[in-house]
């Protein structure tokens, strides 16, 4: 054993699950070829099952039937190799990248192998890169601060911060994007967006990297340009697998292997010329000035017109090919199955040796998720300050409209003025709580697909991400109530002093901070934003209803009197009535036909069904309520990431 690792040149320290070079000394950087030797990475008998969903009526459940999308394909490919898999649409090309990387989480049976050893779905997901076709990141920041980010939380907790920096500066500069640091990934080409997607999953230098159709959506140049990126990848020794959509020539002729599915079944497997050579031999020559790649996926297409025709030549070309000797070449390489934990237990060998080196790798912990997180959450909001404000001074302008017509009205109370100070009571708890629920209701969906997909790549927990939200929402739950209220306290002069106002203060303190926890709730638990404004409209008319205003509560029928318990609305209205009219000892009564004489703030309280008593209980429950929805949320948004694939 001993001698055997001095044989073996001085290599960086890796991880068996990630690929991550651990021990980049200050004065040596690992290159973007730096990758273990002959890595090969095989499939036998590889099947996957979908559920598709049938619905014949709304009146029926719908029923669920699983589907064969790939059908027993096997494949062989090997370290040093660009590989295209291609196909008509509906093929099956990104359901074998998917099942291949074990990013896929539909039922799969079948073997994975690497270096001819069983692999599991753990150990092939970490050891690889994966660029999907939609990068899904926060628009807002800059490519500097977005690979910050990525490097902070992806590369080995005990590299330096300068080790960091220069592999990001090293990537993007290999890349062709060291000009565009500054630049908001919104601003960028499609072509430049593509190459930092490729950055972020090449900064711990995995020796495998998929790529789920990365010329999609690019023009030409920009598409050789992404390509021959990969291309150079794998000449360093890496192994690239890409699904592409009918490149173009000069696109199609920069990949080494080119494997051809339709209908889930494999129709090629082999090099550009061996795919000429097999499709030349069933009269199926590509011709002269035609593109090959466009060709090859037309043969394989169902054409609508002659569609019985089309599925006879498709089985044709499948059959042969598993008759011909590029198929059964591949079937003896791929060989028999050999088992996990004899790679790693069994003779050791050097490939063994030098596979073990990926077993140190550090992840950052916990704490060091969350701090990343909300640094990016505050960048977020400094690239949208303009926003922010525009939101701030709609809400003062609501405060002022909400408040000018009371003006007057509090400097001596009748009886007229109780309807008056009990409406700008609940307008002011409406508002502050529809105005929070919604800032949580429209701005959070848009980072759940982002959240679920860097979840589900291992990027961070579910917990990290959650609590740097709950923080971060804080802040503004805070500052704005107390300048929203202070706002109403003095252009409607509400009576009661310094007191009062620091009472009305914490009430939509603790109002703004429930709403934000509603609203993220309706944000988790429904998948649709439409779907979830939709059902919040009953349930929030049903909470307005039994706030005190519109029903006297003391009056209410026992069948349905509880609903105030589960209303925010009857809590803020309630806990900012008391501070309004507990303090008052008496009110002037006037000679107004049907207007009754109430001579005291506790009357007042009465006669809406409220309680002086009940003060710190509505505050308590507004605490409870905030804590059960956040959980709520979060136990859904843990769900939802562990149900969802990565590609």
């Amino acid at each position: 054993m001993k001698d055997l690792t001095l044989m073996i040149p001085k290599l960086p320290t890796r991880n068996v699950l990630t690929g991550a070079v651990v021990n980049w000394d200050d004065d040596e950087m690992a290159g973007l070829g730096d990758t273990p030797e002959n890595l090969t990475l095989a499939w036998k008998d590889l099947s996957v099952y979908r559920k598709r969903k049938t619905q014949t009526s709304i009146w029926r459940s719908a029923t669920y039937e699983e589907v064969k999308v790939l059908h027993g394909v096997s494949g062989i490919v090997s370290s040093g190799n660009l590989v295209a898999l291609m196909g008509s649409s509906g093929a099956g090309k990104t359901t074998l990248l998917a099942a291949i990387s074990r990013r896929d989480k539909s039922a799969t049976t079948g073997y994975l192998m690497l270096n001819g050893r069983l692999a599991g779905a753990d150990l092939i997901a970490r050891i690889s890169g994966f660029v999907p076709q939609e990068d899904l990141s926060i628009e807002d920041l800059t490519v500097a601060e977005h690979m910050e980010f990525m490097a902070r939380l992806m590369m080995d907790k005990r590299s330096t911060s300068s080790t960091r920096s220069r592999r990001v500066q090293q990537l993007l500069g290999e890349l062709g994007i060291s000009t565009c640091t500054s630049t908001k990934l919104k601003a960028l080409s499609g072509g430049e967006r593509k190459r930092v997607a490729l950055a972020v999953q090449l900064l711990n230098d995995p020796p495998i990297l998929f790529c789920d159709e990365p010329t999609t959506g690019l023009d030409s140049f920009a598409a050789n340009s992404v390509v021959s990126r990969l291309r150079r990848l794998a000449i360093g020794g890496k192994l690239v697998i890409c699904s592409v959509h009918q490149p173009a020539s000069g696109v199609f002729e920069l990949f080494h292997q080119v494997v051809l599915l339709a209908n889930g079944r494999i129709a090629f497997h082999g090099t550009i010329e061996q795919a000429d050579q097999f499709f030349a031999s069933l009269n199926f020559k590509c011709p002269v000035g035609f593109n090959a790649a466009e060709y090859y996926v037309s043969l394989l297409g169902v054409q609508t017109d002659k569609e019985l025709e089309s599925q006879e030549r498709i089985r044709r070309i499948c059959n042969e090919y598993q008759r011909s000797d590029i198929a059964v070449a591949i079937e003896n390489r791929v060989g028999d199955v050999k088992d996990e934990l004899e790679y790693f237990n069994g003779t050791v060998d050097e490939k063994n040796l030098y596979f073990e080196r990926y077993l140190t790798l550090v992840k950052v912990n916990y704490f060091v998720q969350f701090y990343w997180l909300l640094w990016r959450n505050i960048l977020s909001v400094k690239h949208n300050k303009s926003i922010w404000i525009a939101e701030f001074c709609l809400l003062m302008f609501v405060g002022l409209i909400i408040s000018i017509p009371y003006m007057g009205h509090f400097e001596e109370l009748d009886q007229r003025d109780i309807q008056n100070a009990e409406g700008l009571l609940y307008l002011t708890i409406t508002e502050t709580i529809f105005l929070f629920i919604y800032a949580v209701f429209i701005t959070f969906p848009q980072e759940v697909p982002i959240l679920l997909r860097e979840t589900a790549s291992g990027l961070y927990s579910p917990l990290p991400y959650y609590l740097s939200k709950m923080i971060f929402w804080i802040p503004r739950a805070v500052i704005e109530p107390i300048c929203f209220v202070t706002l109403v306290f003095l252009v409607a002069g509400l009576q009661g002093g310094i007191a009062n106002w620091v009472g009305f203060c914490f009430v939509c303190i603790l109002c703004a901070n429930y709403a934000n926890a509603y609203g993220s709730f309706l944000s988790s638990v429904f998948n649709k934003m439409e779907t979830a404004a939709l059902v919040c409209v009953p349930f929030d008319l049903i909470g307005t209803m039994f706030s005190g205003l519109y029903m006297n509560l003391a009056s209410a029928s026992p069948y349905f009197s509880w609903l105030k318990y589960v209303s925010g609305f009857y809590y803020g209205v309630e806990s900012i009535s008391i501070i309004q009219w507990d303090s008052i000892e008496t009110i002037n009564c006037v000679s107004v036909k049907g207007v009754p004489c109430i001579k005291t703030g506790p009357d007042v309280l009465s006669r809406f069904g409220y309680s002086e008593s009940h003060f710190w209980r509505n505050c308590t429950c507004l605490a409870a309520m905030y804590c059960i929805a956040h959980t709520i949320a979060f136990l859904m948004v843990v769900k939802r990431s562990r149900g969802t694939p990565v590609y």
